[in-house]
């Protein structure tokens, strides 16, 4: 009698995976909205706004003011539509909130197709609840986009294959394309298409039309690649990699002297800690993973290239010190090649179940959100606290004087130039630094620094403001960013919470 039951659950829910997957999807997208409620627009969120909201003229002018930003144009474009809607922070964040939320059902509908009910289900759970994924897709950032348009290509090029129609295979290659200019960090996910869908068409047999077809948009998209190196990437490569190297990313490429082998090792751990943000679930995905490489393997299953390539791509890339790799978003779109993996692992324990999948893995879900800290997070969540900025924001325009002077770095004052409504901001006018202008009644002063480093950075940028101006009265300074200390800037200053700090400085 109970086996009976067990059988005619699982039977039903065999034939309801994709309804599953909807549902799925739903309470992802709830989840976002929640997590959402509590952060400010950081200074990287900011930015995109800021370029998307400033004016331009023709398709030249929308391009070379897209590309400001160290990231491909679409994604300004998008906001720009957005912007018809209004300005408001939900409203930003709704189009990476419903990507983030929707691409992993189309990633399980591949999955469907390739591996069965059981690791679709884990793979859509996985993609869906990782608590770093839910804090991408939630900011405005193009990462969420980005993943949609890659894993509507996958589902799209996988029909290709199997139907051997022209139709479909063009189809995969808009939508290539559209992950291509979304972001950067998709290349080495691309790579892996590219080279799984020429095994495919060199095991299987193919019409001359589709292989000219997609010869013909592999050469598009390297075409493609190729104008956004030369029109843009150039521009910021020298400058983008010497910050990289020495800064926030430092331990995402391989130090001198250090052996390769054992850089490429703590990488990939660290990619599979920074999806999990827990060590015993790193560990455990990581062994599942394995698992499921290896009953790919085992059944010469194309897929195994879409796990491997993508890891050996964004390694090399490092150790040619061309992009960083391990515990960083740059290389967040390995969270597909993990899912996979870890959806073919654990539906191989679960015996191909679905009632077990779901059973086992809902509950998980909910602890593992809980659980999940900021340990292995390069900004912690706990900075951007909306009331804390709110609260800052409130206290410039009643308690500072109108016209007084305000001192700043570019992160804040990228914060500051969305929250005061003020988007003629000055963190490209590397020409004219610390200019001023006028913001909701303060005069803007922004020092050519991301983020004050101290006590005496500070001091040399005041005097030498007030030497520029000639300033008698006090000046005030407001301190953040992304990861300043704000109770050291000065001992009386007055911080709101861990994110703001504001002082008036009468020297």
């Amino acid at each position: 009698m109970t086996a009976n039951w067990f059988q005619n659950a699982e039977d039903l829910l065999s034939r309801r995976v994709r309804l599953i997957g909807v549902g799925i999807a739903l309470c992802g997208l709830l989840w976002r909205i929640y997590y959402a409620r509590d952060f400010y627009l950081d200074p990287d969120e900011a930015m995109h706004y800021l370029v998307a909201v400033h004016p331009w003229h023709g398709l030249v002018g929308f391009y070379r003011n897209a590309t400001r930003v160290v990231h491909p144009p679409l994604f300004i474009a998008m906001l720009q539509g957005i912007l018809l809607f209004g300005r408001a922070e939900w409203l930003l964040r709704l189009v990476p909130s419903l990507a983030g939320a929707a691409f992993p059902w189309f990633v399980a509908l591949w999955m469907q197709r390739m591996t069965g009910n059981a690791a679709a289900l884990v793979a859509q759970l996985f993609l869906t609840f990782s608590p770093t994924l839910i804090e991408q897709s939630t900011e405005v950032r193009a990462y969420g986009p980005a993943f949609l348009f890659l894993a509507l290509a996958l589902v799209l090029l996988q029909q290709a294959l199997d139907s051997g129609s022209g139709r479909f295979m063009i189809a995969f290659h808009l939508f290539l394309y559209l992950a291509i200019l979304t972001e950067y960090c998709v290349a080495w996910f691309v790579a892996a298409l590219g080279i799984y869908a020429l095994a495919w068409l060199w095991k299987n047999p193919a019409s001359a039309n589709q292989r000219m077809i997609w010869a013909l948009g592999q050469v598009g998209a390297l075409s493609l690649y190729l104008f956004l190196y030369f029109t843009h990437i150039a521009r910021f490569s020298h400058v983008g990699l010497l910050g990289m190297y020495s800064t926030w990313l430092q331990g995402a490429f391989p130090r001198s002297n250090e052996n390769l082998f054992a850089f490429a090792l703590r990488g990939t751990y660290r990619q599979f800690l920074y999806e999990f943000q827990l060590r015993p679930a790193a560990w455990l995905g990581l062994g599942a993973f394995i698992l499921g490489l290896c009953r790919l393997w085992r059944s010469r299953s194309l897929a195994v290239i879409l796990l491997v390539v993508p890891f050996v791509f964004a390694c090399l890339g490092a150790l040619l010190h061309l992009f960083p790799y391990g515990a960083t978003r740059h290389t967040s779109v390995l969270a597909i090649s993990v899912a996979v993996g870890l959806g073919c692992g654990l539906a191989l324990l679960a015996r191909e179940r679905v009632l077990p999948v779901l059973a086992i893995a809902l509950p998980i879900v909910v602890a593992w959100n809980a659980l999940s800290t900021d340990a292995f997070l390069p900004i912690a969540r706990y900075r951007h606290h909306r009331p804390a900025l709110q609260s800052a924001i409130g206290f410039l325009l009643r308690d500072v004087p109108s016209g007084s002077v305000i001192v700043t770095d570019t992160d804040t004052d990228l914060i500051l130039s969305y929250y005061l409504g003020c988007p003629d901001y000055g963190y490209y006018d590397v020409d004219e630094a610390y200019r001023m202008r006028d913001c909701s009644g303060l005069r803007m002063v922004v020092a050519p620094t991301f983020q004050f480093s101290g006590p005496a950075e500070l001091r040399d940028t005041l005097a030498l403001v007030r030497g520029k101006y000639r300033l008698e009265r006090p000046v005030w300074v407001v301190a953040g960013g992304f990861s300043v200390d704000v109770s050291t800037p000065v001992s009386n200053a007055r911080p709101f919470g861990q994110t703001v700090a504001i002082f008036e400085d009468s020297e």
